[in-house]
């Protein structure tokens, strides 16, 4: 069965009526603590900074950005007392999310023995840089803003058709009547995504000169704990979803 997921009704109303959504998938958002974008963002010119770290850690060639330079955190950097604060805030927003239906149908916090930061990289967009839509590897997929150019706003105020200045977009399914597919957003410095890896998804470019949109993505794997069960079993082993350690 389906949750609930609202049940009050507007007095406008005579009658009681509730809203279940059982499809689709579930994208969420938080603000990531300044003290934290600040370490990332301090690592993210660490890399973009040294001509042999960024060709080390390239990350481009994985990825489908047309984009200034795409950087990985080097993983040894994720097990660290320094990203430790870091690890612990994504770790608190999957449970957040597997706590949200339809998420929670399927699996419960409980079950989760383990969270691995499969990769994480540094995107720096510039002028005219992109991303086309795609998907992303993992269970659960993110991305924290780091520095968005200020004449962003200026220039989005201008568009007098469609304004899609730098902004990140969300596609699932098709356009219908009654019924939503696309989630467009204009991102702050500090807001974070989680989203599931095979929800489709790109990046709009911007005119803005000498002005850099700076993000950092992530793709995470859960791992059940021993011996546990949850929810639909079949559903999660179709989907590869858990994974022996």
């Amino acid at each position: 069965m389906p949750k609930k997921v609202k049940t009050e009704t507007p007095a406008l109303f005579n009658h009681k009526f509730e809203a279940i959504r059982p499809f689709g998938p579930t994208v969420i958002k938080g603000t990531v603590p300044m003290d934290l974008i600040h370490l990332l963002d301090k690592k993210a010119s660490k890399l973009l900074g040294s001509k042999q770290l960024s060709k080390e850690f390239n990350h481009a060639p994985n990825l489908a950005g047309n984009v200034h330079k795409e950087v990985r955190y080097p993983s040894s950097w994720m097990s660290t007392e320094e990203f430790k604060p870091m690890v612990e805030f994504i770790g608190e927003m999957v449970k957040a999310y597997i706590s949200i239906p339809p998420a929670s149908e399927t699996i419960s916090p409980e079950f989760v023995g383990k969270l691995v930061i499969q990769s994480m990289w540094t995107v720096s967009q510039w002028a005219g840089d992109f991303n086309p839509f795609h998907i992303h590897e993992g269970q659960l997929s993110g991305v924290i803003y780091l520095r968005i150019p200020p004449g962003l706003k200026e220039e989005y105020e201008k568009e007098d058709h469609y304004p899609t200045v730098g902004d990140i977009v969300f596609y699932h399914g098709q356009a219908a009547t009654f019924s939503g597919h696309k989630l467009q957003y204009t991102p702050k410095v500090g807001d974070v995504f989680l989203f599931p890896n095979w929800l489709t998804h790109g990046v709009y470019p911007f005119r803005t000169k000498r002005q850099e949109r700076r993000s950092v993505s992530f793709n995470l794997e859960l791992i059940k704990k021993e011996g546990s069960t949850s929810g639909n079993a079949e559903t999660l082993r179709n989907q590869q979803f858990y994974k022996k350690e």
